[in-house]
């Protein structure tokens, strides 16, 4: 009776270090994804920004802009919002 309870006390054991093991993983890929979100995101501001400074004057007054809006948008740094 005393190797069963031996066994099962392992066996607890062994699926409390699977379940933390399995959390610091879960843990650690969220960082790493927050991580990458901030290159993703300037690399996509300084894609609009560039297509933005290459819009003609009418394409402006279509979506409500001035080239004063433009000039602002397009002089900031790609982290900046």
């Amino acid at each position: 009776m005393s190797t069963l309870k031996v066994k099962h006390f392992h066996l607890i054991e062994d699926l409390d270090i699977a379940a933390l093991t399995f959390a610091a993983i879960e843990r650690i890929e969220g960082f790493a994804a927050k991580i990458m979100q901030g290159p993703k995101l300037w690399v996509r501001r300084s894609q609009e920004r560039r297509v933005l400074s290459q819009m003609n004057l009418r394409m402006l007054d279509d979506i409500g802009l001035t080239v004063a809006d433009v000039d602002k948008e397009t002089a900031k740094f790609f982290w900046q919002k």
